[in-house]
């Protein structure tokens, strides 16, 4: 947990304590200054602002602030504490490394917070703090997995955050949400992930409603149809080469499931082992008819890796060799960062994707205002228009909680909201609807929410969407990818 450092309340220049806190405080005078008392850090942040928290001495403290969470929204969120003292502060989690990160993801939920600002919620407004969990050892020696957990403690101990956007792969939605489970937090915490597609994370919250939610459909619809797709291109025998976390192995076991011909799984720990597995695979399949290769991970790193290595190998240049991708290669990245070494490879990849990623109109509202607002391209990253709709979702659910639950902001409260975004009247998830989904929800209405990424038609039974799956190839010239079909949903 990061340090803190104990409030001491200055009775000239302190922000005003409300008559029946200053009298629950109690406060005694030591050296001139007073102490202020504290029972949960909810107290000491309606009184002091953002920032502040009750201690192990049950006195109220400021947080020295997590370098893994300095990027803000309003930028001087931090800043001026006592301007933000009513603001609904939501939390994301995502990788900022600079180039293969998910800087997109980022900006994205900033925007759907920008445009609920317009109008806010009641007389409070929206902040968002982004926390970075990409291994640095720049920033300290934190894993990634570590990084997300701690950058969660101090989101929600810390600022109380009702809600969290993020994280963006499986294995670390597992892990914070598992952490945020515990009964050390005070707060429960509601999670939606753009982009954590594991089918195990279906199962981990049993509670209805759950506090684990997603934009994107579970991978037990995007492994069927990869199967699917090799079969369509006459594929027999296949190598699956995958992380070994619980993304990778559960598209590959769906993959497996799915795939009727013959197909062997070798996963990889570490991704410095991707280059010779590439050149393994080259070495075991000297007769490569019907022959597929398919790469799963979780970042795009990993994904330029294997491509820029099979670029170097003349096995993978054969026509008859297909390299089949999942989500993660539908990224603008992973043809930027492979151009000057596998671009010969392009005509020979293939790959899957959730969604409809340009075909929407809410989709091209979020891709106009994303690209006037930001100087990368919306369409950079896979799973912006996914981020867009998940931080809405948060929005939505603390619009549902605060008409619902006597103004509270609250995860569980939210988490019912969701439960009202798939029948009735429809709504765009766009800046212009946004009243109009306050007005039905203070009238306790349903609605049905039709997103940039998807319908967002979530089943009542399992709390997960579904989505019609692409095809995707990459221009020959890396000039970007186009979609061959829209295969039909489950």
């Amino acid at each position: 947990m990061p340090p803190m450092q104990h409030l001491l309340s200055r009775r000239v220049g302190a922000p005003a304590l409300s008559a029946a806190f200053a009298a629950a405080l109690g406060c005694s005078a030591v050296s001139n200054v007073d102490y202020a008392p504290c029972s949960s850090s909810a107290d000491c942040r309606s009184a002091f602002g953002l920032g502040y928290a009750c201690g192990e001495q049950q006195l109220c403290e400021k947080s020295e602030g997590f370098e893994r969470c300095e990027e803000v929204f309003p930028v001087d969120l931090f800043e001026a504490p006592d301007k933000y003292r009513d603001v609904i502060v939501f939390g994301s989690l995502f990788d900022h490394t600079e180039g293969t990160g998910d800087r997109v993801l980022v900006n994205s939920a900033t925007l759907a917070v920008m445009e609920a600002n317009m109008s806010g919620l009641g007389d409070r407004s929206f902040a968002i703090v982004h926390c970075d969990y990409q291994e640095n050892a720049k920033i300290d020696d934190l894993t990634a997995e570590q990084a997300a957990v701690e950058a969660a403690k101090y989101l929600v101990d810390q600022l109380g955050a009702p809600a969290i956007v993020g994280p963006g792969t499986s294995g670390l939605a597992e892990a914070v949400y598992k952490e945020l489970a515990k009964s050390a937090h005070a707060e429960r915490t509601l999670i939606v992930s753009p982009s954590a597609t594991s089918p195990s994370l279906t199962e981990i919250d049993t509670d209805r409603p759950g506090l684990f939610w997603r934009t994107a459909p579970p991978d037990s619809l995007l492994g069927a149809k990869l199967a699917q797709y090799m079969e369509d291109e006459v594929i027999t025998d296949a190598v699956v080469v995958y992380e070994g976390n619980t993304y990778g192995k559960g598209l590959a076991i769906e993959l497996q499931k799915n795939f009727e011909d013959k197909i062997e799984l070798d996963e990889y720990q570490d991704p410095s082992e991707i280059p010779s597995k590439v050149v393994e695979i080259a070495n075991q399949n000297a007769t490569p008819d019907n022959f597929a290769i398919v790469f799963i991970a979780s970042d795009v790193a990993q994904v330029t890796s294997f491509l820029n290595a099979a670029g170097a190998n003349a096995f993978y240049a054969d026509p008859e060799v297909k390299i089949f991708f999942g989500d993660t290669a539908y990224n603008q990245d992973v043809i930027k960062l492979t151009q000057s070494k596998a671009a010969a490879l392009y005509p020979n990849v293939r790959g899957v994707f959730p969604g409809e990623p340009t075909a929407r109109k809410v989709f091209q509202f979020f891709n106009t205002t994303y690209d006037a607002t930001f100087p990368e391209k919306a369409t950079d990253s896979s799973y912006a228009s996914h981020t867009y709709d998940a931080t809405w979702l948060a929005i939505y659910g603390a619009a549902w909680s605060y008409f619902q639950n006597d103004q509270k902001i609250e995860g569980p409260a939210m988490a019912e909201g969701l439960t009202k975004i798939s029948a009735g009247e429809t709504y765009d998830v766009v800046s212009t609807t946004w009243n109009g989904i306050k007005t039905a929800f203070k009238s306790k209405r349903s609605i049905n929410v039709s997103g940039a990424s998807g319908e967002l038609d979530y089943d009542p039974m399992t709390e997960e969407t579904t989505a019609p799956v692409i095809r995707w190839t990459i221009v020959p010239d890396g000039g970007g990818f186009q979609f061959d079909t829209v295969m039909e949903e489950m």
